[in-house]
């Protein structure tokens, strides 16, 4: 019995006590464990713990104490948590209800594609734009997700077997038909059973860009413009621009108000250069403007449409020598700029069948954004005109006596006109007499006459009870009205 307790008392002593390290490769984590269970087995004075926080003793040297007490803070030290890095930018935020007929969050919808690091170009069938319509979002490498049922699918088309072997494809025509069959399928039933973007998506027309409001349509073309102006030292020259023969920035100058470039004020980084800038006016006519990261904010060499989501590298058309007579002496990397074709396949600045409202024929039916922005300028041109034109005051005319009277004081020899003795006009008992009189005969015919007619006039509105109601009243006939008793 005394044996059995003496082990249970050497049992609980080499539970309190620290055990020994086996090996020298003691990991700092368990070392500060076994370091923090000595301080609390054992009771410390007060020179100890001055040694253990590092205060070296009164001689000045540091002892054996002391620097293991160092090297126990360092240990500890290795405990903390590490500084964890910022957060990544959030991707734009995209509303979890269905609203198909919401073209600002199908734009921001398309704008979580525009990372090539996540999103490669896939064929038109599965772009994706055709994954926006249908509520997808891009959610990570290759990735959609849908933003109201929450279902997540991998898009892995740019792979294929060749000899065997997996390799990458670049271009968006060489990827397999069938594959793009199967995707172009799996955009709509790749959701769950009772989401609502599986029974019907986004309108192909949604896209649409409205300029029914003059005065807010001049705003945005000036803001794009501005936009454009701060990134006039990456802008390319005019004649590295390809323009559609429509498009004369000469007629739209004169088309525009004549407070277009100066209220509001332009920035300082805008006011800097030449005023106009025609090619910042060319391209923001186009559908162009600025860029802006959500990280590192504006982008000065690039510009962006807002409704593509397209990104134009802008030093990629701009000559990189020019002399002073305006011959490039070193091209830039690309031969010319064509606004128009740089911008994505369904976009409205390019495409008519996107901007072509219902039921629209004839040349309305072929009219891109970019077309019917000039044309609502060319009419608000016109209309200012017409305005001004009425609302002009005219100088006021002299009248003519005031005239006579001048040239009279002038040549005073000219004989003097008699004035012009004005008549007044004839009373009604002097019209009636010069009216020739007629016969008493001639007169009393007349009269017959026209009493003929009111009679034959008046018989066509007579009839039976009106007759009734005229006949005279006779005793005899109250007689017979009144019922026999």
């Amino acid at each position: 019995m005394n044996a059995t307790k003496r082990k249970f008392t050497a049992l609980l002593q080499g539970l309190n006590s620290p055990r020994p390290s086996t090996s020298d490769h003691t990991t700092p984590r368990k070392t500060a464990d076994i370091a923090a269970g000595m301080a609390a087995s054992s009771p410390l004075s007060a020179a100890q713990k001055k040694r253990r926080m590092g205060v070296a003793s009164a001689g000045g040297a540091p002892d054996a104490a002391s620097s293991s007490s160092l090297s126990l803070a360092s240990i500890s030290s290795l405990r903390r948590p590490l500084q964890t890095p910022p957060p990544a930018a959030s991707p734009p935020e995209v509303a979890s209800r269905y609203c198909p007929g919401d073209r600002e969050q199908l734009l921001r919808r398309l704008a979580s594609f525009q990372e090539i690091t996540s999103w490669t170009p896939k064929p038109d069938r599965v772009s994706e734009v055709e994954w926006a319509k249908r509520g997808w979002v891009c959610h990570g490498k290759e990735r959609v997700r849908c933003a109201l049922c929450h279902k997540e699918l991998v898009v892995k088309l740019n792979r294929k077997e060749q000899d065997g072997k997996e390799v990458s494809v670049l271009i968006a025509s060489e990827i397999e038909e069938a594959l793009v069959d199967k995707y172009a399928e799996l955009i709509i039933s790749s959701h769950q059973p009772e989401c609502l973007w599986k029974k019907r998506g986004c309108d192909d027309t949604l896209l649409r860009i409205f300029f029914s409001n003059a005065t807010s349509t001049v705003e945005s073309l000036r803001q794009r413009y501005d936009e454009l102006c701060s990134r006039q030292s990456f802008l390319p020259y005019e004649f590295n621009l390809r323009l559609p023969e429509d498009l004369d920035i000469d007629a739209v100058l004169g088309q525009l108000p004549e407070n277009f470039f100066t209220e509001p004020a332009p920035a300082a980084a805008v006011a800097v250069g030449p005023s106009p800038n025609r090619t910042a006016l060319a391209l923001a006519l186009t559908g162009w403007q600025g860029l802006s990261n959500s990280r590192i904010g504006a982008v000065p060499n690039t510009a962006s449409c807002h409704t593509c989501q397209r990104r134009l590298g802008l030093w990629m058309f701009k000559s990189k020598e020019v002399d002073e007579n305006g011959q490039v002496l070193v091209p830039a990397a690309m031969d010319h700029l064509d606004p128009i074709r740089e911008h994505r396949f369904f976009c409205p600045w390019k495409t008519p069948q996107a901007q072509t409202r219902i039921g629209a024929t004839g040349e309305d039916a072929q009219a891109t954004a970019w077309m019917t922005l000039l044309q609502m300028l060319k009419n608000e041109s016109s209309l200012r005109s017409i305005y001004d034109v009425r609302h002009k005051k005219p100088k006021p005319a002299a009248a003519p006596a005031e005239k006579e009277k001048e040239k009279e004081n002038k040549n005073p020899s000219t004989p003097q006109k008699a004035a012009p003795v004005l008549q007044e006009p004839m009373s009604n008992v002097s019209a009636k007499t010069t009216v020739p009189e007629l016969d008493e005969a001639d007169r009393d015919a007349k009269d017959k006459e026209r009493w003929a007619r009111l009679r034959k006039v008046k018989s066509l509105f007579d009839t039976k009870a009106s007759r009734k109601s005229k006949r005279p009243v006779t005793p005899q006939s109250t007689k017979a009205a009144t019922p026999p008793r």
